[in-house]
């Protein structure tokens, strides 16, 4: 490593972690106040669990403005103390000087695309248990895990309808089975009292099945039956998480067909999935924008670059969170509206690089 990109580095990290540690505790004192009503009715040890993993979601949040304000004033910094002059003199050119803050922009948007599958989920799952405890009862009508008059298509076509199903306890009450080929007849009808998963399997107890076949009926009673037709898990007819941030990708995958075979909507969930990785390019544009605008430092001067990139960086969020909603909602399709923020500003950042490589 040149010894010059060692220092455009360090002086680019530096700033980066101080914006950081600086944003973070602003974040968790403003947070903290807002809802102060709540965490001081609240146990210690849930206000600290609450926070800890509140802090995965805040550096997804804040890693992209404290990317372009470090960017902004690293560069700026180098072009006030004529520092960029010097390096161009010595015949390295601009886009090289500049390179190492935009490969770190690169590497850090491949490392959130993993973090926002792999680390922050769970981490927003955990949270919001502890900030939205789940009734159990059933009477709330607010637990995702309870459902009355629940209708589920399960992978291979089977449709169940339940009077009353519990995620808690992996059972059903009033459960009607039917078995219909597309465009065909009913094959297969049963009526029973429950259904429950039992160690690996589910079990039918106290009811009837009817097998209807080459025009004749064969009905059989019974007090109780394994279910072997039936093989998808308790997990696919219902989980806790029921909203799309605590999702990794394969859950989303996972959501989205069982949507798609039950007849609804996937739209939310496909927008979200989408998103995932339009939003882990944002840290590679912002670094982009952030050190191709502070190369001509000395003319605009340090103070209006920061203006601007406050400003970019309003706008930005602004079209990230308006083409997600506008997506989700149907105004536009999933994939515009999942890439609308990077559609309008990639030729932004492009265009500033292309005017910095030429100073």
């Amino acid at each position: 490593m040149k010894i010059y990109t060692r220092h455009v580095l360090g002086g680019f990290l530096g700033l980066l972690t101080l914006c950081l540690l600086c944003i973070v505790v602003i974040f968790v004192v403003i947070d903290f106040v807002g809802n102060s009503k709540l965490w001081l009715a609240r146990p210690p040890k849930e206000v600290l669990g609450y926070y800890l993993d509140y802090l995965p979601h805040i550096l997804y949040l804040i890693s992209p403005i404290s990317i372009l304000l470090a960017s902004v004033f690293s560069i700026g910094n180098l072009a006030r103390n004529l520092e960029l002059v010097a390096l161009r003199a010595a015949g390295i050119p601009v886009t090289r000087i500049i390179g190492p803050i935009l490969l770190f922009g690169a590497l850090l948007s491949a490392f959130m695309y993993w973090f926002e599958d792999r680390v922050l989920p769970d981490a927003n799952h955990r949270r919001y248990e502890i900030s939205e405890p789940r009734s159990q009862d059933g009477e709330s009508g607010g637990d995702p895990l309870e459902k009355f008059n629940y209708l589920y298509t399960a992978s291979d076509g089977l449709v169940l309808y339940f009077d009353f199903y519990t995620g808690h306890k992996n059972s059903g009450q009033g459960v009607t089975v039917i078995r219909q080929p597309r465009h065909g007849q009913i094959q297969t009808r049963i009526d029973a009292r429950s259904l429950a998963w039992v160690k690996d399997h589910w079990v039918l107890r106290d009811g009837m099945r009817r097998d209807f076949k080459d025009g004749k009926l064969t009905a059989k009673a019974f007090a109780e039956t394994r279910f072997p037709e039936f093989k998808d898990v308790p997990k696919d007819l219902l989980d806790d998480r029921s909203y799309p941030e605590e999702m990794g990708l394969k859950e989303l995958d996972r959501r989205i067909a069982i949507l798609k075979r039950s007849g609804e909507n996937p739209r939310v969930l496909e927008t979200e999935k989408l998103f995932r990785f339009s939003s882990s390019l944002v840290s590679l544009f912002m670094a982009l924008i952030g050190a191709a605008m502070s190369v001509n430092t000395l003319k605009t001067g340090l103070a209006r670059n920061f203006g601007i990139a406050l400003l970019i960086t309003f706008l930005y969020y602004v079209a990230l969170r308006l083409g997600l909603v506008m997506g989700e909602n149907g105004t536009l399709s999933p994939m515009i509206g999942a890439w609308l923020g990077n559609l309008l500003f990639a030729p932004l950042g492009l265009l500033l690089w292309w005017k910095a490589a030429r100073v």
